[in-house]
């Protein structure tokens, strides 16, 4: 995110006027008339339309559960392309009506054909295409209608906001379910009904479209947008370039913004795994936990869900405003995404009987709290907020793809298992995968960094001078410096606790200062050939230099050129234990590894670089670990200088260089006619 970008956004969020509660409830009531449409589709309604369609059979066999999951995947591939397009066309639509809510009105009027031909499907075939229709105009509305909301909230008001979306949103899903539970409730293994369900989702189709409807009329009529020409301020359209240069700029360059990229995976993590769940839970309970009222098991897991969900949603948004410049949203996202994982994990592990009511609760309680944070999450991370309805179709694609992908993974492994006898263990694994999704969202939320002078996402703004920002993580240290481990760094006090035990450092005997330590080992990487023509190949032996970190802890404070001057005092004291005979026979040159390597080659060591790789990145983290531990401003270390953005680079120096710089003359030549 660059400065321009910040003041576009500054831009926005200044035009837009505060938001009151009616205000907030008029934004936010179309929410509510989409999921009263939307929520029990998949869950419930669909699944029960699918077994008017499949050949006789026990409810949520592989064969019915197989066809659900390709016909979902394909309405949802009508959904994936459409909202970022319509977002795009809507950024610079003119007309007094204002850029997003003729697209709304479109979008309406194809949702409801699409219901009506689901409404009353005679075939198969026919209920694809409704389904196909219906997705088609569901998308067209929510790609105007999230580029509505960032035109009209005030960036001190997201969280807000959020919180009514995610408290509309949860009571749009109580909704739907509750309709669904009185329509088709009584259809259960044992009494499938072809009557119940053609009248019980006719009907469904027929509310939920009236829902709709008035959603739409209160959005159209009770929200007044500013016309694209007053946003540019008379400068007209904006210009439009050659294809390649919009192209690049509409489509390419959101995903140049790390913060953008990352809350796009940390929600299309956790929408996979929220459909993994969804799409065949009732499936589950009517074939695995042999419930024959699935529907109203499914409708009752769901409703206790929504419970949990309520009692957090709205609140937290709220809380999410006022914890911004503190804390920032993400740690919220992080435990509310734990909440689900725990709790969709929950159905693997407990034995057969036992109630699942606090199941629904944890994993409604981490509904809500991410429902509440996650519409302000992205709007904080708009790369440009001029373009909000092209960027937030985008994000919303990480909503619509895990729907196209979740029924087809869910598909293919219940074929399998099920032509291998295995049925249930299908299920469990597709939970199983549902809570690493969710887990994963839990991780990739923390590469969300901080932007300086802007308030944060991942924390408080950065206001010193020269300060960087950090990726949100570190955050978990918290108050962890000068050798006391507090947060996951408590690992780090163990992990080298461990290592000194099974590879002991030796220290240098009459070091000044022991700063400086050694280890004995081969080496086991690429061949270095040093400038003094020591050739150091894999296999060969080294002496590993550490830095004693408790050592630089009690020194911590002393100007750099201090503590140069301890270094050169303790590779003295080490030159003099080579020239003594004290190393094993046969070491060929030092070596370390260090994030601190640009003051190395003052001290005589030449660096290299390392490739890229896993190791190397997981070193780099570990180390700078040890940075936060032991400097005595802990985190905020890595906010200054240049360490943070640097890689850890290889040092070396071969024991005739060590003598020539820092033992004595004759020290020097015995050595070198020991080397010939």
């Amino acid at each position: 995110m660059n400065f321009h970008n910040l003041h576009n956004e500054a831009d926005t969020a200044g035009r837009a006027e505060h938001v009151s509660l009616s205000g907030h409830l008029r934004l936010s009531v179309l929410w509510f008339s989409l999921n009263f449409q939307t929520a029990a589709l998949l869950p419930i309604v669909l699944p029960v339309q699918v077994l008017l369609f499949v050949a006789p059979g026990s409810v949520g066999n592989a064969q019915q559960a197989t066809l659900l999951g390709w016909l979902t995947a394909s309405g949802s591939l009508v959904a994936l392309f459409i909202p970022p397009i319509i977002g795009a066309i809507s950024d610079r639509t003119t007309g007094a009506l204002g850029r997003r809510r003729p697209y709304i009105a479109l979008g309406t009027v194809v949702e409801v054909l699409g219901a009506v031909v689901l409404a009353r499907p005679v075939t198969l075939s026919a209920l694809f295409v409704g389904l196909l229709i219906f997705q088609l105009g569901s998308a067209v509305i929510a790609g105007a209608y999230q580029g509505l909301l960032p035109d009209m909230v005030p960036l001190e008001q997201r969280g807000e906001q959020s919180g009514y979306i995610g408290l509309m949103t949860i009571l749009g899903n109580a909704g739907s379910l509750a309709l669904s539970a009185v329509l088709l409730g009584s259809i259960t293994s044992y009494a499938v009904s072809a009557d119940v369900i053609t009248g019980g989702s006719a009907v469904f189709y027929l509310l939920t479209s009236v829902i709709l409807i008035l959603g739409v009329l209160i959005t159209v009529f009770g929200v007044h947008e500013t016309p694209l020409e007053s946003l540019l301020g008379g400068r007209g359209q904006r210009e439009q370039g050659n294809w390649r240069r919009r192209l690049a700029a509409d489509w390419i360059s959101p995903w140049r913004h790390a913060n953008f990229t990352w809350v796009f995976l940390t929600r299309a993590s956790v929408m996979l795994g929220l459909a993994l769940f969804m799409t065949f839970i009732e499936y589950y309970f009517a074939n695995v936990a042999g419930a024959s009222n699935f529907v109203n098991q499914t409708v009752a897991l769901a409703v206790l869900a929504l419970v949990g969900a309520a009692t957090s949603a709205l609140g937290l948004g709220i809380l999410s405003d006022r914890l911004r410049m503190r804390l920032g949203r993400v740690p919220l996202v992080c435990v509310a995404t734990g909440c689900m994982a725990l709790a969709a994990s929950g159905f693997l592990v407990l034995p057969p009987g036992t109630p699942l009511w606090p199941l629904g609760l944890l994993f409604g309680i981490g509904f809500g709290a991410y429902s509440s944070v996650d519409w302000a999450l992205a709007v904080d991370v708009l790369p440009v907020a001029q373009n909000a309805g092209k960027d937030m179709g985008i994000w919303s694609t990480a909503s619509t793809f895990p729907t196209l992908l979740a029924p087809l993974v869910g598909a293919i492994i219940l074929h399998l298992s099920g032509q291998a006898g295995q049925t249930a263990l299908g299920y469990r694994i597709v939970f199983v995968l549902a809570a690493i999704c969710m887990l994963a969202g839990a991780v990739f939320i923390f590469a969300v960094r901080s932007v300086p002078g802007q308030p944060s996402m991942t924390g408080p703004a950065s206001t010193a001078s020269g300060e960087h920002p950090v990726r949100a993580w570190w955050r978990l240290v918290f108050g962890s410096r000068s050798g006391q481990a507090r947060g996951f760094l408590r690992f780090w006090t163990f992990w080298e606790w461990l290592t000194l035990r099974v590879m002991p450092h030796q220290p240098i005997p009459n070091a000044p200062y022991h700063v400086i330590e050694v280890q004995f080992g081969r080496y086991d990487a690429k061949p270095i050939t040093l400038p003094d023509g020591t050739y150091v190949k894999r296999g060969d032996r080294i002496a590993v230099i550490h830095i004693n970190n408790r050592a630089v802890a009690r020194i911590a404070g002393q100007t750099p050129w201090k503590l140069l001057r301890m270094l050169r005092g303790d590779l003295r004291a080490l030159a003099q234990w080579v020239a003594a005979g004290g190393f094993p026979e046969g070491v060929r040159a030092l070596y370390g590894y260090t994030l601190l390597g640009r003051s190395a080659p003052r001290l005589g060591f030449t660096t290299r670089t390392r490739p890229t790789s896993i190791r190397t990145r997981l070193d780099r983290f570990f180390l700078m670990g040890l940075m936060v531990l032991y400097n005595p401003r802990g985190r905020e270390r890595l906010q200054h200088g240049t360490t943070y953005e640097t890689e850890p680079i290889e040092t070396w120096m071969s024991l005739g260089e060590l003598l020539r710089r820092y033992g004595s003359p004759q020290q020097t030549a015995d050595h070198s006619v020991t080397a010939e």
